[in-house]
């Protein structure tokens, strides 16, 4: 149904004030609902996309009565100036983005920003792919920092640190240095990062006592110490109900990186260009037989067709699962009403604390026509109020480090309690490779791990873990050839 709407642009004037005030409307797409934590299908969907169109109008239109003013680098054009953005994700964080515009614009004399959504970072990617074919590339676009190398290798982005350093965004003390070294290539830094959450575990407050992991004169287990894999497993100990389970670890490379890194070995032998996994190596085997004690006990997990009849999400939503993994777009399904009481804590350490992270950041198109006035609008989305727009989703975790301090990422009253946990989690984020074999490593991937997590037996564990490394030479050998 969204399919023939999906990025389409509109930029609506109030005909009450003839003024330029834009109302950025998001056309039908196919992607999350309004409501948190459920569907809506069929033509309550387009109930609900129509209403989220409307509300932008709305607010835009709100918006030019009172605009604050935003800071812009480039004189006042002679004649009007479309940009077109494109951004995906779910109706609250398009919304976020269309106000960003519609408050650019309102502020901006000469100048219309036009907001082209989509559902998913797939669906925008696909969409990128026809528009660079037809030349007919956004000014700037969203985009998941695993797709950087095939951009710049396509030249379809332009490096931005220049045009947003001179237009003073703080770069220094400012913003997460993790997230602008994530966007960074040949000595540039190529996109603006505008999101990067770091994997953390989930657990249900009612279910596990952190307190009670640690001896009375012992430091006490709290967010912001973390914790250590045996008091990991302590705490998925203590769920004991019937028919619940104290923890799930999904069986990917994402979520089981973070443990061999932790223990001193590693996913890949060389991150940026990778030929082949490392999970049989000495560090990393012994990391993975300490993961495996834990998520191989009937005690603690759910089994495999278990997970597949009810997802572990559900059932921590439903109170019958005791912690799991997941980044901060996580929050808000888990908030939605009849969700379960939780709070959030570091991955646990085998020895240093290590995480994986998702990010994705604002690209400025190497076509556009107008470089200066697209970066003015970036220098916005980067600031303090344009970070913390994004952030209030509740989906978001704002590079910007004042926006990441700020209530409204923060936001005291809701769960969860140790959001702060978030942005203190980002600069523990190891890279994952970036190459573009690495999907078909994952997927060749999976079913091995799955194994390895449900399987009765496993034994000898070594030969396993090397059939997997050797698995994977062929691909991203491929990859280096091409």
């Amino acid at each position: 149904m969204g399919g023939a709407y999906a990025g389409r642009d509109l930029v609506l004037r109030d005909a009450r004030t003839r003024s330029a005030c834009p109302a950025i409307v998001t056309m039908p797409w196919e992607g999350p609902t309004l409501v948190e934590g459920a569907e809506v299908p069929g033509s309550r969907r387009m109930v609900a996309v129509a209403a989220l169109a409307l509300w932008v109008a709305v607010a835009a239109g709100c918006a030019a009565e009172d605009p604050e003013s935003v800071p812009t680098g480039t004189p006042v054009p002679q004649s009007p100036v479309l940009l077109s953005v494109a951004v995906y994700g779910p109706p609250q964080v398009v919304t976020a983005y269309a106000e960003l515009a519609a408050r650019f614009t309102t502020a901006t004399p000469g100048v219309t920003v036009s907001v082209r959504p989509y559902g998913s970072a797939a669906l925008a990617r696909a969409a990128l792919a026809e528009e660079v074919a037809a030349e007919d590339v956004p000014d700037a676009f969203l985009a998941d920092v695993g797709d950087l190398p095939a951009l710049m290798t396509a030249e379809t982005v332009q490096p931005v640190a220049e045009l947003l350093g001179e237009r003073e965004v703080d770069f220094g003390d400012g913003f997460q240095r993790t997230s602008l070294e994530a966007f960074s290539a040949e000595n540039a830094l190529q996109c603006l990062p505008v999101d990067v959450s770091p994997l953390v575990v989930y657990y249900n407050t009612d279910l596990i006592d952190l307190g009670d992991l640690t001896e009375p004169d012992a430091t006490p287990v709290d967010p912001s110490t973390g914790w250590d894999l045996e008091q990991f497993a302590a705490a998925a100990a203590q769920v004991t109900g019937a028919g619940a389970r104290g923890v799930y670890v999904a069986p990917t490379l994402e979520q089981v990186a973070p443990f061999l890194e932790s223990g001193g070995g590693a996913l890949v032998d060389d991150v940026e260009d990778p030929t082949t996994l490392r999970l049989g190596s000495g560090s990393s085997r012994s990391a993975i037989e300490k993961l495996l004690e834990i998520v191989r006990d009937p005690q603690l997990t759910f089994d495999e067709d278990e997970i597949a009849a009810v997802s572990a999400v559900q059932r921590f939503r439903a109170g019958e699962l005791g912690m799991i993994l997941g980044f901060r777009d996580l929050t808000p399904r888990l908030r939605a009403e009849g969700g379960p009481p939780f709070d959030v804590m570091p991955l646990p350490a085998i020895g240093s604390q290590v995480t994986v992270g998702r990010s994705a950041g604002l690209c400025l198109s190497a076509t556009t026509p107008h470089p200066e006035r697209t970066a003015d609008f970036l220098a916005y989305v980067a600031s303090d109020e344009g970070s913390a727009l994004l952030a209030e989703t509740g989906y978001v975790v704002p590079p910007n480090l004042a926006a990441a301090h700020s209530a409204s990422f923060l936001q005291p009253g809701r769960a969860p309690a140790s959001a702060a946990v978030f942005s203190a989690g980002v600069r523990d984020i190891q890279p994952m490779p970036a190459v573009a074999a690495w999907p078909a490593v994952e997927k060749m991937a999976g079913p091995l791990l799955t194994g390895l997590f449900y399987e009765p037996v496993i034994d000898p564990l070594s030969i396993r873990l090397d059939a997997l490394d050797n698995a994977s030479v062929p691909l991203l050998v491929r990859e280096d050839v091409s």
